[in-house]
């Protein structure tokens, strides 16, 4: 039973009179439920958050008749923002019989954090690290702002440009304009200098100890992307973009596909996403469903012609003892002629690689391996322990206990590529929620660098 449904026994029981004899009419009268009208609804704990942004996101409000549902969707949508460690609700009496107050109760989180860090090193690159920041709500109004960046300096022993990646980006989930409904407006900016290895084999054997002899492919991208959207459900949001980038590319035979020179991406993008999680950072409940479509295509003026399809899906479990299971799986497909960076890297997905290969960091590769596959099948389970809650800075922390199986094939009816020497993986990681952002101390990680 929910803290929301034991309050309304509560004020039932001391509503209701005792039942007195006289028919059975009266008796099935005081059986009837009782409908309560929310005569205000309270917001407490409130100090950076402004009141009239909170009350955009309640689907209950002063005059309404009291629905569980719809609080505890209120209080979900509100959990979801990022704004909150903890959104609690209670009822109260109202001025008088069949009225209640209906108390939103919030503990305010801070709503700059570190989205993104990043540190590893790889056998020819001996160190790489950045980070990235995110304003969940901007001057107060509920706008996100991010920017992130990734730095690995020169390749070793080469005279060739730093390589650095570097995003930014602006979020309104709720934008309003006059009397219209409220939409979603996004937009994106990219700036990258990379390079990918065009080796025969994914190690490079024949460089190990000189990898400034080995052929590489160095590229520029440079461009972003603005998405407009709405909601048409409390817990959905469907977006559609358009994309634009500013490619730069040396020849490289036998390297990941990218148009030699100089050439333009644009491409026409889709998303559409519904997630009921109870919570960002420990979810004991509820769902998240992502799909995305990219169309490239020479008609709206770019230079590559291809399709991309992405589905994720997660979904979580409340079990005994306050602990959580998580099952996800993942779904890609890439048809035509994408550049290398719209593939699937399947490092990316697997909690480490046996082999050379290595999780890209903002889409940088500093590994020797640069298969890019077409085709992307993952399936995971991952148990989670909670250790504690309520702490001064690392306020809630759980152990997570996780396996994965990943497959890939470099194009349709090829057959699996060995992503790494075997599709399994598995993780024990310290999840930590600190004022400042959610932190993952993952041994998968250790492994993929060391492997």
């Amino acid at each position: 039973m929910s803290p929301l449904s034991a309050a309304l026994l509560a004020l039932l029981a001391a509503a209701t009179p005792p039942p007195q004899s006289g028919g059975e009419g009266q008796a099935e009268a005081s059986a009837a439920p009782r409908r309560y009208l929310v005569e205000r609804v309270v917001l407490e704990g409130l100090s950076r958050t402004p009141e009239s942004l909170v009350r955009r996101y309640l689907l209950v409000g002063q005059g309404d008749l009291l629905d569980e549902e719809r609080v505890l969707l209120s209080r979900l949508r509100l959990a979801q923002r990022g704004w909150f460690s903890r959104v609690e609700t209670r009822l109260e009496r109202g001025s008088e019989r069949g009225r209640v107050v209906l108390i939103f109760k919030f503990t305010e989180r801070n709503t700059l954090l570190v989205s993104d860090l990043a540190l590893g090193a790889t056998a020819p690159q001996p160190i790489y690290g950045g980070f990235g920041l995110s304003q969940q709500s901007l001057l107060g109004m509920g706008m996100e702002l991010s920017g992130a960046f990734v730095y690995g300096g020169k390749p070793p022993g080469l005279d060739a440009p730093d390589r650095f990646s570097l995003r930014g980006s602006f979020f309104d989930p709720d934008l309003r304009v006059g009397r219209m409904p409220p939409v979603i407006l996004g937009l994106t900016v990219l700036w990258i200098h990379g390079e990918e290895f065009a080796c025969v084999d994914p190690e490079c054997s024949g460089y190990e100890g000189n990898y400034a002899g080995a052929p590489r492919l160095r590229y520029s991208r440079a461009g972003g992307e603005i998405s407009f959207g709405i909601r048409p459900a409390p817990f959905e949001r469907l977006i559609a973009g358009f994309r634009y980038e500013r490619l730069g590319a040396t020849a490289a035979t036998g390297g990941p596909f990218i148009r030699p020179g100089a050439s333009s991406l644009c491409a026409l993008t889709g998303l559409y996403e519904r997630d009921t999680r109870n919570d960002l950072f420990f979810p004991t409940e509820g769902s998240r469903l992502l799909g995305q479509i990219t169309f490239g295509s020479r008609a709206f003026g770019g230079d590559y012609e291809y399709s991309r399809y992405l589905l994720q899906l997660e979904t979580d479990f409340g079990m005994p003892r306050g602990h959580a299971l998580r099952l996800s799986a993942t779904a890609g497909a890439v048809q035509g002629e994408a550049p290398f960076f719209d593939r699937f890297y399947a490092a990316d997905h697997a909690y480490f690689s046996i082999g050379p290969a290595l999780g890209r960091a903002l889409e940088l590769n500093f590994s020797t391996d640069s298969r890019y596959d077409a085709l992307l099948l993952v399936g995971g389970a991952e148990w989670g322990i909670p250790l504690w809650q309520d702490g001064a800075f690392f306020h809630r922390g759980y152990l997570a206990l996780g396996a994965r199986a990943l497959w890939s094939a470099e194009r349709p009816r090829a057959g699996r590529t060995a992503a790494s020497r075997t599709p399994l993986s598995a993780e024990a990681a310290l999840r930590l929620d600190t004022p400042v952002g959610m932190f993952n101390v993952s041994l998968g990680y250790a492994l993929d660098v060391f492997l």
